[in-house]
């Protein structure tokens, strides 16, 4: 991997650690890089808008888990891959900010 490369994904992993820290408000246990597909397929499945997200964090209460609920605004598409296997988030206004996902 080419210098230039390495440094730009270390930069990233620093602001990952810092995003995870303001979120959680501890710092983040590891940071790390994983394999994942990259790159979105060329054809994507409408499933719909994806009104809402539900997820399970123990931000903010270490070691105690709890589901939070955000209702967005101006929602994305939830798509699929054309087999069914791999979900995307498609488009809509929003962030991660320390009070949750907003917009």
């Amino acid at each position: 991997m080419c210098r230039c490369r390495r440094d730009s994904i270390d930069r990233a992993l620093q602001t990952a650690a810092r995003l995870f820290g303001r979120v959680h408000r501890y710092p983040p246990f590891s940071v790390r890089r994983c394999r994942s597909p990259r790159i979105v397929p060329p054809v994507l499945v409408d499933l719909g808008e994806l009104r809402a997200l539900i997820y399970r964090s123990d931000k903010w209460r270490r070691g105690r888990p709890r589901s939070y609920i955000h209702f967005l605004e101006r929602p994305p598409r939830l798509t699929c891959d054309v087999r069914g296997r791999q979900l995307y988030i498609v488009g809509g206004r929003y962030r991660v900010t320390p009070r949750g996902i907003e917009g």
